[in-house]
């Protein structure tokens, strides 16, 4: 979806002039509520209506998920990581709901692109007399249903340059990856309330827990997935989510230790996908690559899903530079 209909929508919605106060330091917080609010209920004219219903139309019910591409955003220098809303859009029942939900979608993006937190950025940054040009990506979800449950196996965020080097054995240019069961959102959002699996690309199998309570201590214990009975993003602990999952090849992502003392201990360790198969090595040469088609360090974010016969793919969601000193 280009820049040119985030134009038309300010403009619809007699937002430009708000718009074009935000670049100027004294006015740039001017009215910031209100106008998240008229963004929030704009209107778009019947021509690009027309445009979204045919995406409906594209996706089926299929899930799909609205993502920022503005142009500051995926310009060298700067990030934008968080700053931008990214909506998921569960997708399912009526033709009118879906293209409702869409369009909210779309509203959402466009008002996180003119919210406090991404002009405190751009102010931050000198960026704020810019021209930040809100484009969009629609992309189906990756992953596949489960019961009520819809998601990837694996998903998570890789560097090209390990910037965590906590050990002497993890060579920083070789990357590192955090890891995690289910949608990437807890590893891109990095919740407080719970862990990843941080990975060395060139240590796989280096870790600093010595023991497997120590392990299950600081494993990842809920997953984030799309719940196709509510219709929304959801969050449950993995054991719940896992009660669908019966089709999973399990032994790759969980791991189970048992002693007299205490019960079978379950841990999501990800030991059998990164021990048994070429996934470190298939991240390595994914993130080397683009280093070198980017000349310059990358972050990038991927899903994996394990398909049948025992093989899996890797979906490519995003790249971006990576800021290193």
């Amino acid at each position: 979806v280009g820049a040119e209909v985030f134009h038309t929508f300010l403009v619809e919605n007699g937002l430009w002039w708000a718009r074009r106060g935000q670049r100027d330091p004294a006015t740039f917080l001017k009215d910031i509520h209100g106008i998240r609010h008229r963004i929030l209920t704009g209107q778009f004219p019947d021509f690009i209506l027309d445009q979204f219903a045919g995406m409906i139309d594209y996706f089926g019910e299929w899930p799909f998920i609205v993502r920022s591409s503005s142009l500051l955003e995926d310009a060298y220098g700067h990030s934008f990581a968080g700053k931008y809303e990214s909506v998921f859009c569960v997708n399912r029942g009526p033709r009118e709901a879906r293209t409702g939900a869409l369009l909210d979608a779309v509203r959402r993006v466009y008002a996180s692109a003119m919210g406090e937190e991404a002009l405190q950025y751009r102010l931050r940054r000198g960026l704020l007399d810019r021209d930040e040009q809100m484009a969009l990506l629609v992309m189906r979800v990756s992953g596949a249903g489960h019961g009520r449950w819809f998601y990837p196996q694996a998903a998570g965020v890789g560097l090209s340059f390990n910037p965590y080097p906590w050990d002497p054995r993890v060579d920083p240019r070789a990357g590192v990856v955090r890891l995690v069961f289910g949608l990437g959102t807890r590893a891109v959002d990095r919740a407080d309330d719970d862990y990843t699996r941080l990975v060395a690309l060139n240590a796989p199998s280096l870790r600093p827990e010595t023991c497997f309570e120590d392990i299950c201590d600081t494993a990842q214990r809920r997953t984030d997935a799309l719940d196709l009975e509510t219709n929304q993003l959801a969050s449950a602990h993995f054991l719940d989510i896992l009660k669908d999952a019966r089709d999973l090849p399990l032994d790759l992502f969980l791991s189970s230790q048992a002693a007299p003392d205490w019960p079978a201990l379950q841990a999501l360790t990800f030991d059998g996908l990164i021990g048994r198969t070429g996934f470190t090595e298939d991240l390595r040469g994914m993130l080397a690559c683009l280093e070198q088609a980017y000349a310059h360090p990358v972050e990038i974010e991927f899903a994996l899903n394990v398909l049948r016969g025992g093989s899996y793919r890797i979906h490519l969601l995003q790249c971006r530079t990576l800021q290193v000193r």
